[in-house]
């Protein structure tokens, strides 16, 4: 399971921004209080400010200011 971060100008629905991360599942569970393995499966996740600083710090980048920002898993 692969994860990216997408960005979106607020309010509006046209992807602007997409960052591929190497974090593994287990990495980001406590980041984003998933308590099952599966939590991740098929939903996207809106950021918190604290959980995008978080996975900044982990996967050591920044994302931009001023997007929406969400947490999505793929194969």
């Amino acid at each position: 399971m692969s994860f990216a971060v997408l960005g979106f100008r607020p309010g509006k629905d046209e992807l602007v921004f997409e960052q591929s991360l190497s974090l593994a599942a287990e990495e980001l569970k406590a980041v984003m209080g998933w308590t099952s393995d599966e939590d991740h499966v098929g939903a996207e996740f809106r950021l918190s400010a604290t959980q995008a600083l978080e996975i900044e710090r982990l996967e050591s980048v920044a994302f931009p200011h001023g997007f929406d920002l969400y947490l999505t898993s793929y194969e």
